[in-house]
């Protein structure tokens, strides 16, 4: 695989560190939790994706919707937690005065944990003793649809060479930036997806055709490319993509 650049592969960010053996094996010994607060930033982010409220594309739309200093500046789980704050105050489901008020008593160091037995929890509470059956279950995006799939294996495309969401001015995508305008050829057919860019905007779920890409190194890094071999494989959904012919 070619150098990956961070921040969607835009040039300035830096190389994504790799450390590998003398053999060039990648060498990862990395805990799936750098810090406790991160295992906690997930779990309290899936808890309350349990609710219902939205889906993921939404939640991912919220994270990049934080403003620009905050996005540059914060951790992967700090952006997780922004974004998590701002949905659940947009939902009515916590408001900015119980917010403040546990910012005080956490300063104060007042706040107890322990919950209250006497209170009622919500229906859409998620229990831990269901939390590994849950997370089995997994969250498939695939649907069965009536509808073919325009380009076939080995053909040809070419990316749009700007953002494709058609509703939204600077909504959501999964085409990144570093891949608009690229040349590559269809490696394999995923069957039909939920549509993140009409789903993130709460407009359906849209399931679409969704194919595997491959771009060669140099068609996305140029010189940058460590080796003119290697390739690059991104899932895009088929509203991304044009013919080579065309």
């Amino acid at each position: 695989m070619s150098r990956l650049h961070d921040m969607g592969g835009r040039f300035g960010d830096g190389p994504i560190p790799i450390p590998r053996r003398r053999n060039n094996e990648i060498d990862n010994h990395e805990p799936t939790f750098k810090y406790d607060w991160h295992a906690k930033a997930w779990a309290i982010t899936l808890a309350a994706g349990a609710l219902g409220e939205w889906n993921l594309d939404i939640s991912r739309h919220y994270r990049e919707c934080l403003p620009p200093k905050d996005y540059m500046n914060y951790s992967y789980y700090e952006k997780w937690l922004a974004a998590l704050t701002n949905l659940l105050v947009d939902k009515n489901l916590v408001s900015l005065e119980e917010l403040k008020n546990v910012i005080d008593l956490v300063e104060k160091k007042g706040l107890n944990f322990e919950a209250n037995k006497s209170e009622k929890l919500d229906k859409r509470t998620w229990l831990a003793k269901d939390v590994q059956k849950t997370l089995g279950w997994g969250g498939p995006s695939i649907r069965e649809i009536n509808v073919s799939p325009i380009y076939k294996i080995n053909e040809k495309v070419v990316t749009v060479k700007y953002s494709p969401n058609e509703d939204v001015n600077g909504g959501h995508t999964r085409l990144p930036s570093y891949v608009m305008g690229r040349e590559g050829i269809i490696y394999s057919y995923n069957g039909s997806h939920v549509f993140p860019d009409k789903n993130a905007h709460a407009k359906g779920e849209n399931p679409l055709p969704l194919y595997t890409v491959e771009f060669k190194a140099s068609e996305l890094w140029g010189v940058s490319a460590e080796d003119d071999n290697d390739s690059i494989y991104l899932d895009l959904w088929e509203p991304y993509l044009k013919s080579k012919k065309t």
